[in-house]
């Protein structure tokens, strides 16, 4: 599941034109032809993007993200990543058109956990963060990879920037401030995967 968020995100926020295939906006666990040419509910869809957009008006984002997140299994979290990437992506076109793409370093503990990159047009900047190999960061099978305990102090490098900038995570709603580390203005992991297993950081300007 945490795999398949993190590809989520990658394909949506990568250079390029995200390609979907049929009903994999929740899990789905089917193999290949023809396996993957059974019909797709699109009305269980349609009914549960319309209560998770309900949810969003009943609740802080933060307190929708946890639902998700303990309730994992009925692949509504994956849904609401979409749906949230998507309308994002459309909202900040220029951004994600034809813009600067830089890899971003990533130091600490768990550097070969985690996969970053920007899209950055003048001010206008978001990082995607993703965790990779999580298998690893769950020392139990029921603890999830998030805090302190998990990444310490692993964080990105993010080489232009300030300190003291916000990033909001367009999923929690949660600022992360940058700080400074060993001569680098960096972002904590700890901080920016409190949460939710995935990342989108928009810079608040």
């Amino acid at each position: 599941m945490f795999n398949s968020l993190s590809q989520a995100l990658l394909k949506i926020t990568s250079p390029g034109i995200p390609d979907f295939y049929q009903g994999t906006d929740l899990w789905d666990f089917c193999l290949v032809d023809p396996d993957n040419r059974r019909l797709v509910d699109y009305g269980l869809r349609i009914k549960m993007l319309e209560e998770l957009k309900k949810r969003e008006q009943e609740m802080s984002e933060l307190e929708l993200a946890g639902e998700l997140v303990r309730n994992m299994e009925d692949g509504r979290i994956k849904l609401y990543l979409t749906y949230k990437i998507l309308n994002y992506r459309k909202n900040n076109r220029t951004l994600f058109e034809n813009v600067e793409y830089s890899p971003l370093e990533v130091k600490g503990d768990k550097t070969n956990n985690v996969c970053s990159f920007l899209r950055k047009l003048g001010d206008s900047v978001v990082l995607v963060v993703v965790p990779r190999f999580s298998t690893n960061l769950m020392q139990l099978p029921e603890r999830l990879p998030f805090g302190k305990d998990v990444w310490k102090d692993s964080h990105v490098v993010i080489p232009f920037e300030e300190t003291g900038i916000s990033y909001r995570n367009i999923f929690t709603g949660e600022n992360v401030n940058t700080v400074r580390q060993n001569d680098l203005t960096v972002l904590y992991l700890s901080e920016t995967f409190a949460n939710f297993p995935v990342a989108l950081m928009e810079r608040i300007v």
